[in-house]
């Protein structure tokens, strides 16, 4: 038998192995600006237009395809049609060390870069699409900078193989608004940025959607994030609001709704988490609070470490697999409510009577061995968390909240009754009827 334990134990040990790798983050060093080589001797018909604008002029282009390697070096607003296109067997624009630059309704298509700037001060892109771009924009040393409506996509395959939509380095006052980006690397990647304001952004089919590292004073409002590998990302930041955000179906193995590293002041309000395999991993957060959120339907609803002080509180939890795994340190959890409840509130004042437990000893292996969450909901599972459940000498082990909110169904069935779908519906009714009685 002791041939066939050790060919058990090494299967096991050989599939829990990828996904607990996988589970790693690794970050690059911040690339240096590399401008581009332009030849002085071969102008294109775009760049003989811009040199031929004023300087702080505007540059309107025709319903037609212009193409080449274009330098702006010098205040202007380049503005298209629906029809401008721009092409570039190389990077399309290099910006640098110049101010007032606005490029607006083209479509840029590049093997390489579409846009690469540095030391440019109140720059602004709006309604510009970058299709299959192996890289979008790059930004470094600036400041003032406005991305409103831009819709980027990214070639086919893994995205691992992609570049950012947007990478932006040592910059400060960023604004992002109603932008679409699907299928890249990261729909915005901000590194040492200072000031950041996101708000209706829409970000799918990527690896994160917004990751931000050593990157403060960030506010995050009403945004989409689904299908990615993780949502948000945010690492060693400080002052940082996520409000009304949607963060849906990032749900592959080891997917994360929101990543928090070494992270302070963090307000976390009103966003609904929905389908995430776990919706917030926290790890070294201070002066954090979740407030408000609702939870939905995610595998793990919380996995917290070093983050004693985290405040959890008024969040509605439903129909998730495991509230909190936590190590020892433990998570401030405070009036929440949650479907699994089963206490009593005979005061009615929608406090519950009992203590509500929201990490097991289960959950608490889990931190220590991921490798275990492949045996949630099953049947040894279930009945040593309801034994633990009935043993109330080991609360002092367990994450409690103490004050669980009751659930009070305020719900009321709609039916959307469609007149086709009624009549097709009656009519197969009518006749499993006839045939039931021509068989008696």
């Amino acid at each position: 038998m002791r041939p066939l334990r050790w060919i058990i134990a090494l299967f096991l040990t050989l599939q829990f192995a990828i996904p607990v790798s996988a589970m790693q983050h690794d970050h690059g060093e911040m690339p240096s600006f590399k401008p581009v080589i332009i030849d002085p001797n071969k102008k294109s018909e775009l760049q003989t237009l811009i040199n031929d604008t004023p300087v702080g002029g505007v540059l309107q282009l025709e319903d037609k395809v212009y193409r080449g390697v274009i330098q702006i070096t010098k205040p202007i607003t380049i503005r298209g049609t629906a029809e401008t296109q721009i092409y570039s067997l190389s990077t399309i624009f290099s910006m640098t060390d110049t101010e007032n630059v606005t490029l607006e309704n083209v479509t840029l298509k590049a093997d390489e870069l579409a846009v690469i700037a540095t030391n440019v001060k109140n720059l602004t892109f709006s309604n510009v699409r970058i299709e299959e771009a192996n890289g979008g924009i790059q930004i470094f040393n600036s400041e003032n900078i406005t991305f409103d409506h831009l819709t980027i996509s990214g070639p086919g395959g893994h995205f691992s193989t992609k570049e950012n939509a947007v990478a932006i380095y040592e910059s400060k006052q960023v604004t992002m608004t109603n932008n679409d980006i699907w299928d890249v690397l990261d729909g915005f990647y901000l590194e040492s940025v200072k000031g950041i304001t996101g708000s209706g952004n829409t970000i799918t089919d990527s690896r994160y959607g917004f990751h931000m590292m050593y990157s403060d004073d960030s506010k995050l409002h009403n945004n989409t994030l689904m299908n990615n590998m993780t949502g948000l990302m945010i690492m060693i930041a400080k002052n940082v609001e996520l409000t009304d955000n949607k963060i849906l179906r990032q749900r592959s193995l080891n997917s994360l709704g929101v990543y928090l590293y070494d992270v302070e002041n963090v307000a976390f309000r009103g966003n609904a988490m929905t389908e995430n395999t776990t919706a917030m991993d926290i790890q070294q957060a201070r002066a954090l609070i979740i407030e408000d959120n609702v939870f939905t339907t995610n595998g793990t609803v919380f996995q917290v470490k070093r983050s004693e002080t985290a405040l959890i509180t008024n969040n509605e939890l439903n129909a998730n697999i495991l509230t909190v795994r936590t190590d020892h340190q433990g998570v401030q959890l405070v009036r929440n409510m949650y479907d699994d409840y089963t206490g009593d509130d005979f005061d009615k004042n929608g406090i519950g009577d009992t203590s509500h437990i929201a990490a097991n000893a289960f959950g608490q292996w889990m931190v220590k061995k991921p490798v275990y969450q492949y045996f949630m909901e099953s049947p040894s599972v279930v009945t040593l968390n309801l034994m633990e459940t009935d043993i109330t000498d080991t609360k002092n082990q367990l994450v409690l909240d103490a004050e669980p909110v009751v659930k009070v169904s305020t719900r009321v069935l709609q039916l959307d009754v469609q007149p086709v779908q009624l009549a097709v519906s009656g009519a197969a009714l009518i006749g499993l009827l006839m045939l039931r009685r021509k068989w008696k």
